[in-house]
């Protein structure tokens, strides 16, 4: 085994992951929601620009709008007028087909079939593999996410 150096970790090392994703600033633009579905349509407001020059909606991102499509949809299902407490994105298995590049509302869609919601008591409501769609199919996958209700 070879110990690297800071000086070759750093050759290596992407300053957008290191300091970028910091740095962003994104909102939705719209949500929507109907029984078994959710759309956000996510707005990027600020970002680091890559060295390719072209942005890229990062893995890391579209972790997070996934996780708030989820609390969102988990809240309204539940007729909360608020957030109760910490919802918590459970599993995440996500594909990244193509890259994104756009920074206007950018389509995040989550499918909740009646089967993949469980209540586990009085106070808590766990959705299961929910399907997800970011941008037309560009990242697709299934999510799983713990609701409190009380």
């Amino acid at each position: 085994m070879i110990q690297l150096t800071q000086q070759q970790q750093r050759a290596y090392m992407s300053d957008y992951l290191e300091n970028g994703w910091r740095k962003e600033k994104m909102s939705f633009s719209s949500v929507v929601v109907a029984p078994g579905y959710i759309e956000g349509k996510v707005d990027v407001e600020q970002f680091q620009m890559p060295g390719d020059g072209r942005f890229h909606f990062s893995a890391q991102s579209a972790m997070i709008w996934i996780s708030q499509i989820g609390i969102i949809y988990g809240c309204w299902d539940n007729q909360l007028s608020e957030k109760v407490g910490e919802v918590y994105l459970r599993d995440l298995d996500i594909k990244f087909k193509k890259t994104i590049n756009s920074t206007r509302a950018v389509r995040f869609e989550a499918f909740f079939p009646n089967h993949c919601k469980k209540r586990l008591s009085n106070d808590l409501v766990y959705y299961k593999n929910a399907q997800i769609c970011v941008d037309g199919g560009a990242f697709t996958g299934s999510a799983s996410f713990l609701v409190p209700t009380n």
